[in-house]
Parts: structure tokens; sequence; C-alpha cells
């Protein structure tokens, strides 16, 4: 099941608190950490402890149905199973989402089509919290039987920065390869 990096996680959460969204999309759901840190920074440090009072709205897309496991429902209101790149396209609406969280998914997409969600996402949403890997360092496949994990494209940051950056920071991961975080905002910080 996919999951992420760790190193960026505390900055992220400082870039959800702050934009403090009422509503989130996690754009490829995987072990689901954005669903879960998303409900506890977003519904429970505001004192809204318990299921009933929650009133974030978190949903997410999931192109490997076998990711979706019972635990998601805790956490997300709703999963979409579907391809991220059609279902954002068709059935995202404008301003549906404060929060479009791309967390470690661009590099799944080819080039052409990662460029094309991005700038949706950057549409469509407030806010697109992204965090992706950067340069030649990431070669991967197909991993536990879901080729949806292979990665088809490489971003620089160069390419990264010609979108509306609110906020980024680069980090090293555990053997030093370069991944970055980025906030994308048309109207700001």
């Amino acid at each position: 099941m996919g999951t992420s990096n760790w190193q960026n996680l505390s900055y992220c959460v400082d870039l959800i608190r702050y934009v403090s969204p009422k509503s989130v999309l996690d754009v490829g759901v995987g072990f689901g950490r954005w669903g879960m840190i998303c409900r506890e920074y977003l519904d429970v440090w505001e004192g809204r402890v318990f299921r009933a009072y929650w009133n974030t709205r978190i949903e997410g897309i999931e192109i490997y149905p076998v990711n979706v496991d019972s635990y998601h429902s805790c956490f997300y209101n709703k999963i979409h199973v579907a391809d991220a790149f059609d279902h954002l396209h068709a059935v995202v609406e404008p301003g549906q989402f404060d929060l479009i969280i791309l967390g470690d998914v661009l590099e799944h997409f080819t080039k052409e089509r990662g460029l094309a969600v991005l700038q949706t996402c950057i549409q469509k949403s407030r806010f697109v919290l992204l965090n992706i890997p950067i340069g030649t360092n990431w070669p991967q496949g197909a991993a536990y039987g879901n080729e949806f994990e292979a990665h088809l494209s490489t971003w620089t940051t160069e390419e990264l920065d010609q979108f509306p950056v609110a906020d980024k920071r680069h980090f090293k991961d555990y053997i030093d390869r370069d991944f970055s975080t980025y906030l994308y905002s048309m109207k700001g910080m």
C-alpha cells in the first residue's frame, strides 16, 4: 500500500493548519496518511474529538481498490475508486474543495497528464499541497501487484516553480534523495 517519506510531515501539518480547510480531497489515498492527519489536526485539535462533532469533509481518490481498507472509513467521509485524472477533470467542481493534496502522486502520471492534473487542481481548489520526489534518483516500477505504483515521470523544482507558489520547502529523504513540498494557490498566502 502506498506510503511516503516522513521528513516533511511537521511542515505539512503547519501548512494544513494554516490553510484550515473545511473540505479536503486526498488524491492517491494509499495508506491514508493525509486523511488521518487532516482529521486529527482539522477536527480533533479544534476540540471536535468525537466523530459526531467532526465537520471537515475529507474525501479521497484511489485508483487501486485493494488499497482501500475498512479503517479508511474512520477518517474519510468518502473514497472514490477512480482514475484521478478522469475524476478531477469530470467530477470535481471548482470550489468543491478548499485543499487538494497530491501526496507523492504526480510522478505516477506521464509528464503531460501530471501537468494537467496539477493545473486542474490549482484551478479548482483554493490551495494545493504537493509532495513530490525531485530529480531522477527515484526509479520505481510496479509494487505489490499494483502497476499504478510505477513512476512515469520525473520533476524538477524549475518546472514546479512555474505554478503559483504560496510556500515551498525542499527536503532530503533517509538516503539523501531530494523531494519537495509545495503549497500552491491562485490567491497567495
